[in-house]
């Protein structure tokens, strides 16, 4: 006959372990949510004897990380899918650390009024450059995808668990006299959690909040005035634009004692010239399901916060 103190103890484990199970599942159907990955990619949450490698058939590993920490967001931009092709390698692949640089680069290109390219340069665009996860246990928290969720091939590199993708660039005498790498220089920016909004406005999201609007914030430390996806596709095609007061740039969204200060204030969409959702939608690699373009702007609440990721 088991001992009442045998029983207490193995009842607690199986409680410790269902309570365990259930913040997963709550926290895999909260980043589902937040992030709109959609029913028609087939998401899968990795059970307890699941491993991130080797990658399950027809399936895509994805780390929570990448979304919470690395400005990540399906469907992935084209220039994203650019620089997987080049190294190659494939996106289950990238640590944080590497794709939250990449998002962060991308986003800066977009802030200078450059479209992102591949620029062979050393320059990191951050002035605090983060040296791990928040989350110390990325590695156990993933979930799968459909293969089809990023169009194209994807090549997986045969590496060891300590290598390294190293980028060969070129002189220093060659990549100093580029014209983007000076500008990036000039302003690098703390590591933080873009603002959905913003991420919008950079086209490196789709998450908006009201497909009647574009992402717009309105900045009242210096004046009233407000900007939003409309400048940023009047900036990048070269034409001037003036405000109120002051000169607009996305990387107010980096600068933390600036940041505060800017409030969502969405603007009716409208009939814009040029076509602002056919040009937004450009940007991505979208899968073939479903076929509606315009169905992959997924609505989110009115919530835009600005975190450091330090």
């Amino acid at each position: 006959m088991a001992s009442k103190t045998g029983e207490s103890s193995s009842s607690a484990t199986v409680s410790a372990e269902a309570l365990y199970c259930k913040r997963v599942l709550v926290s895999y159907n909260n980043l589902i949510q937040d992030y709109g990955i959609r029913p028609e990619w087939n998401p899968v949450l990795s059970s307890k004897t699941d491993t991130a490698f080797s990658l399950k058939k027809g399936k895509i590993t994805q780390f929570s990380d990448f979304f919470k920490f690395c400005n990540f967001q399906l469907p992935i931009t084209k220039f994203c899918k650019l620089v997987l092709d080049y190294y190659p390698i494939h996106i289950s692949q990238l640590h944080p650390l590497g794709l939250v640089k990449l998002r962060q680069f991308e986003f800066a290109c977009i802030a200078l009024g450059h479209i992102p390219e591949l620029v062979d340069t050393d320059v990191s665009c951050l002035s605090d450059i983060p040296t791990s996860s928040k989350d110390k246990d990325w590695k156990k928290k993933f979930f799968y995808i459909d293969t089809g969720v990023i169009p194209g091939e994807m090549h997986w590199r045969e590496m060891g668990p300590k290598d390294k993708v190293k980028d060969d660039g070129p002189p220093e005498d060659v990549y100093v006299a580029n014209a983007l790498y000076k500008r990036l220089c000039g302003r690098p920016f703390v590591c933080v959690v873009i603002p959905d909004g913003a991420l919008v406005m950079a086209w490196m999201s789709l998450l908006w909040r009201d497909i009647k609007l574009y992402p717009s914030f309105q900045r009242d430390d210096e004046g009233t005035y407000f900007v939003g996806l409309a400048y940023v596709l009047l900036t990048v095609s070269g034409i001037t634009c003036v405000h109120v007061t002051g000169e607009w740039s996305l990387f107010d969204f980096f600068d933390p004692l600036r940041h505060t200060a800017l409030k969502a204030a969405d603007r009716v969409l409208g009939d814009q010239k040029p076509d602002v959702l056919k040009i937004h939608l450009e940007q991505f690699l979208l899968p073939a399901v479903p076929a509606d373009p315009t169905a992959y702007i997924t609505i989110l609440p009115l919530v835009d916060e600005v975190t450091l990721l330090s």
